[in-house]
């Protein structure tokens, strides 16, 4: 029985390994990918270990919508001002008001591109670990 333990304790330390080096990555894509604004995306993510493994987790609502792009949808353009002066600072509050409304407006057409930034992590974690 001590010996099974052992490979249980051996199983969780490499999954750990594997863990953090995802999560590592991702991290760091998701700076490279200029794809955090606040930093709540970047500040939501961690590593769980439970009974059975190791989890990783971005529990900001909009990690997957970052990770996988999203399908054209509205979006009222007044969400979109804080992102506008923050990113852009076009300087007037009109301008602001109209680069949000075109922003929104595009949304609504095409939607929003993909960040991968924790599928690249996994990519990468694959060939490193040889996964496949």
């Amino acid at each position: 029985m001590a010996q099974q333990k052992g490979i249980v304790d051996y199983g969780k330390k490499v999954a750990r390994e594997i863990a953090d080096f995802i999560f590592t990555n991702s991290q760091e894509n998701l700076v490279e990918m200029k794809a955090i604004d606040k930093s709540d995306l970047f500040l939501s993510g961690g590593i769980e270990e439970e009974k059975d493994g190791v989890v990783i987790r971005y529990d900001a609502p909009h990690a997957s919508a970052v990770n996988d792009g999203t399908d054209p949808h509205f979006i009222n353009p007044e969400e979109l001002e804080g992102w506008v002066r923050r990113k852009i600072n076009p300087g007037s509050e009109k301008k602001v008001k109209e680069i949000a409304f075109f922003v929104s407006r595009s949304i609504k057409k095409f939607g929003t591109k993909p960040r991968p930034f924790f599928d690249q992590a996994v990519a990468l974690a694959k060939i490193k670990f040889k996964l496949q």
